[in-house]
């Protein structure tokens, strides 16, 4: 049996919100302690693990609670907080992982392995919860930019944003546990998973392709890692990703980034495309 692992953190509150309400669905069953973490099973392949530090901090978690619980793990999902300094109501999902500098946590130049069908799956979901509730936030994609980056399973951050009022809102938390329990239950889509390169830090050329396409984001770069992206590590997170394509945010990307996207996919034949490009050429979701 393999589990997917819903890990969170105590001193984080959005953690501990969305993991309270994901605990009301799903029922709580037995619990174990060890190493400084708690791991309460919660039906057949789904165990809660809570953590004393914070998330972004997580390094080899897969690894530790295997290894502490005697259990397999096919997916970790990180339950998490969102911070910005403009305070938007934002609930947002990502992957984990450096470009250059490790800043908060991980490891420079270090990629956890993405889960993109999963996040596609939550994405879809969450946005339609988000309208029938009227829930007044935004939702997007972020990039890849902080802690844990040692992470071998699939895994992503699913974040409510971005003040300690939208951490503890408990609708907000409802609407992401409900998603993340219906993204691991939904059945596999023909999704093509991509790569992305460019854009803004919640990029939005990338969410709206996420929303509206046939393609699965799992890593991201926005543009201002570029001076510390090259052809080595970039390959690197197509290959980690099992990405099919890359999509580079046109308006954004300058020649020498292209012109190295265009190199890396020559190599691992794969296609390079174009946001507007994309949009055309990806069917609508159905």
């Amino acid at each position: 049996m393999q589990f997917t692992a819903i890990v969170c953190s105590k001193v984080d509150p959005a953690s501990m919100n969305i993991k309270e309400k994901i605990i009301e669905m799903l029922g709580e069953n037995e619990s174990k302690e060890k190493n400084n973490m708690k791991l309460t099973y919660l039906n057949e392949d789904v165990c809660i693990v809570e953590i004393e530090n914070r998330l972004i901090y997580a390094d080899n978690i897969d690894e530790r609670i295997s290894k502490a619980f005697d259990i397999k793990l096919k997916e970790i999902v990180f339950a998490s907080r969102h911070t910005s300094k403009d305070g938007r109501k934002l609930l947002s999902c990502h992957v984990s992982g450096n470009v250059s500098t490790a800043d908060y946590g991980g490891k420079p130049y270090s990629l956890a392995k993405p889960s993109p069908i999963t996040m596609k799956n939550y994405s879809l979901s969450l946005v339609k919860k988000m309208k029938e509730y009227k829930l007044d936030y935004m939702f997007s994609l972020e990039v890849t930019h902080h802690g844990p980056s040692e992470i071998k399973v699939p895994s992503a951050f699913y974040e409510i944003g971005s003040t300690e009022k939208e951490w503890r809102d408990e609708l907000a938390a409802k609407l992401v546990a409900e998603s993340i329990i219906e993204a691991l239950k939904s059945e596999k889509k023909d999704w093509i998973v991509a790569v992305g390169v460019g854009g803004t830090h919640y990029a939005p050329r990338q969410t709206e392709l996420e929303l509206n396409t046939n393609l699965a984001f799992a890593h991201n770069f926005a543009k201002y890692t570029f001076e510390g992206l090259n052809k080595e590590f970039l390959k690197k997170a197509i290959e980690i990703s099992e990405a099919e394509v890359v999509v580079i945010d046109e308006k954004s990307t300058i020649s020498k980034i292209k012109n190295m996207v265009l190199e890396v996919c020559d190599d691992l034949n794969i296609k390079m495309y174009k946001t507007k490009q994309a949009k055309k050429d990806f069917a609508p979701v159905g």
